[in-house]
């Protein structure tokens, strides 16, 4: 149960133990009176004489049975009340009187108007009850809603102005960043990348710590200029856009992690958003494994080891530590930036998940990630977990070791047509180092190589039960690296 959902039911459930009190206090006499009448409708003898008190109005009695309340007996009536509220509170009811015996008029006509008021006590007391509930219930709504309203207007989710959200110290306030609330806030930026959803530029700005370069994602907001109305199509891109916005502020807006990249802060305009994230001038893995491959940059086991390290941590950070687990759903080399010392930064959170601590997976309607890397039983059934996570990694991992993507044509002319499947059958054949990056391989570490490629095999293996978690990979990848 959630937190505003909880407020709604204590809210609720106040009246409801004021009023059920109230009614229980009261009921003690109403009760008392409903067994007092239940007791005068039987006939009861009388205890001092011997025969019934004769009350009609010629001093004869013709019957014997007129003692209890039949007829207009007050007398009794009035000792039958005596003796049973009087033996519910413990103490001795009087001797009958004279007066009692020869009772006046007005004894007879102040019963029933007592039996009356009772009665408009006991009416009076269950519409309170029932008001006070359906008020208690209606004002515990409305605060779960003012309170739900609150904690979303906190999380930016009913933004409904134009605004700039900061989530880092990076900026000491607001107005470094008031260049991207302008029409032509990023026009003269570099651009550094391009997206189906937008843009991203690279800018250096001066904070309170200094100059900083800063990477900014533009979203947009509208598929198409104007107030002409959208097609279906644009429409679910939209509806796409927005997700990826909310889910990057649900995660790294407020996680901070040595391996997952920051986000710093959030503008918001009406025609787009701006995420400003950390340049990171190397790139991303995918950009640094291609400049490998084609000799204009180097890029060796160690340092490979290193970044699967931080891969590692960082995924461990999301997969354990964090509550609720978090499932990236588009781990990717594309999607591992590198810092200045070429430490993995997890990024694009775009397609991120939470998984509640109570649930193992979740479901979703269609299949998000990218073909190569989404783990297989995805696929069948449409379920995520934390082992999807690890699939990817496993893919990651063998790319790093071979230099070779899954969407190489060298897979798809071999038999298997699929990089997990040719791994698995080389090392199954014991032909391991036809696998190995020839950048890398021949340098005296081909057995680190090796196992390796043994770690990620197992990471990719087809049943998400016999994958290891993230934190026994990054003790294995250590342990690999120490030797």
């Amino acid at each position: 149960m959630t937190s505003s959902s909880t407020a709604a039911v204590a809210a609720a459930l106040v009246p409801f133990f004021v009023f059920l009190s109230i009614l229980t206090a009261g009921a003690t006499d109403a009760d008392t009176l409903h067994r007092v009448i239940s007791r005068a409708r039987l006939p009861r003898p009388d205890p001092d004489h011997s025969n019934p008190p004769c009350l009609s109005s010629g001093g004869s009695c013709k019957s014997r049975a007129s003692f209890g309340l039949s007829g207009k007996s007050g007398v009794v009536r009035d000792k039958i009340l005596s003796f049973s509220i009087l033996a519910e509170s413990g103490a001795r009811a009087p001797e009958p009187s004279a007066a009692s015996e020869n009772p006046s008029p007005t004894a007879f006509s102040r019963n029933p108007r007592q039996h009356r008021k009772s009665k408009r006590k006991v009416r009076n007391w269950i519409i309170g009850f029932v008001v006070g509930s359906i008020s208690g219930l209606v004002s515990g709504l409305v605060f779960s809603t003012l309170f739900r309203v609150v904690l979303n207007c906190i999380g930016g989710r009913y933004r409904t102005r134009e605004g700039t959200q900061l989530f880092s110290r990076v900026f000491k306030n607001k107005d470094e960043l008031n260049f991207l609330e302008k029409d032509n806030g990023v026009e003269d930026l570099e651009l550094i990348g391009r997206g189906a959803s937008g843009e991203v530029y690279r800018k250096e700005i001066k904070t309170s710590g200094g100059v900083k370069e800063i990477a900014i994602k533009k979203i947009k907001t509208h598929a198409t200029d104007g107030d002409q109305p959208m097609s279906e199509q644009e429409s679910r891109l939209l509806n796409k856009w927005m997700g990826q916005i909310r889910s990057e502020i649900k995660t790294v807006g407020r996680i901070r992690h040595r391996n997952l990249i920051p986000l710093l802060a959030h503008v918001f305009r009406r025609d787009c958003h701006y995420l400003v994230y950390e340049y990171m001038k190397n790139g991303s893995l995918h950009d640094v494994l291609r400049d490998s491959a084609e000799g204009s940059r180097e890029l060796d086991w160690p340092a490979r080891l290193r970044i699967a390290l931080g891969i590692a941590a960082g995924l461990e950070h999301l997969h354990i530590h964090h509550k609720p687990h978090i499932v990236h759903r588009d781990l990717k080399p594309g999607n591992v930036l590198l810092d200045d010392n070429m430490e993995a930064r997890i990024s694009d959170f775009g397609l991120a998940k939470e998984i509640p601590d109570a649930n193992t997976h979740m479901t979703t309607g269609n299949v998000a990630g990218t073909v190569g890397y989404i783990a297989p039983e995805y696929y069948q059934t449409m379920k995520y977990t934390t082992k999807s996570d690890i699939f990817s990694f496993g893919v990651i991992l063998a790319v790093m070791v071979m230099g070779r993507f899954p969407s190489d044509s060298f897979f798809q002319e071999t038999e298997e047509m699929s990089l997990v499947k040719w791994m698995r059958n080389q090392l199954s054949a014991g032909n391991a180092s036809a696998c190995f990056d020839e950048k890398i391989a021949g340098r005296g570490q081909d057995d680190q190589l090796e196992l390796a490629l043994k770690v990620a095999c197992f990471c990719s293996a087809d049943l998400p039960s016999n994958r290891p978690t993230c934190k026994e990979v990054r003790v294995m990848l250590a342990q690999i690296g120490s030797g």
